[in-house]
């Protein structure tokens, strides 16, 4: 590439100078190759969740009408809501109970079969395993759309 500029004088200066286009090139085979990896990355670590609750209009039945299923996780035990029916499961010395929760979760789905979520609500000092092997006992007790709430969402 040629470029001349005006000098002193009248005289006319040519400059010759050449572009590096390797650094370039590399640069966009790097962001090629990252961005191909990225790709399979998002196809990857792809979770579906959705969203229950307000803004779902006209397609459940009214709130009043349905039944909630809550295991509520405090530092005493289980307390298992059935519609209006509360049934208590102390812990077994320092441990909590998920044998009794299990058979308290298998008496309620078979009450009402056609029930397939529950709502987990605990108290911010349970401890996050807790949560999942209560999580894991509703699972086991074919409650398969399981919602971690807090105590006051739960509206116990």
């Amino acid at each position: 590439m040629g470029v001349s500029i005006q000098g002193g004088k009248g005289h006319r200066k040519s400059l010759n100078a050449d572009l590096n286009l390797v650094p370039y090139i590399d640069l966009l085979t790097c962001m090629v190759a990252f961005l191909l990896i990225t790709a399979v990355w998002t196809q990857l670590a792809r979770l579906s969740a959705a969203q229950k609750g307000q803004g779902q209009a006209g397609e459940e039945t009214p709130p009043e009408l349905q039944l909630k299923i809550v295991v509520v996780v405090n530092q005493e035990g289980f307390n298992v809501v059935v519609g209006q029916d509360q049934t208590p499961i102390p812990k077994k010395g320092t441990e909590y109970d998920f044998e009794k929760l299990g058979v308290e979760l298998k008496k309620a789905k078979d009450a009402h079969p056609d029930k397939n979520d529950i709502q987990v609500a605990s108290e911010d000092q349970v401890v996050f395993d807790t949560l999942i092997r209560t999580m894991d006992t509703a699972l086991s007790s074919r409650f398969v759309d399981i919602s971690l709430v807090d105590t006051g969402a739960a509206g116990i």
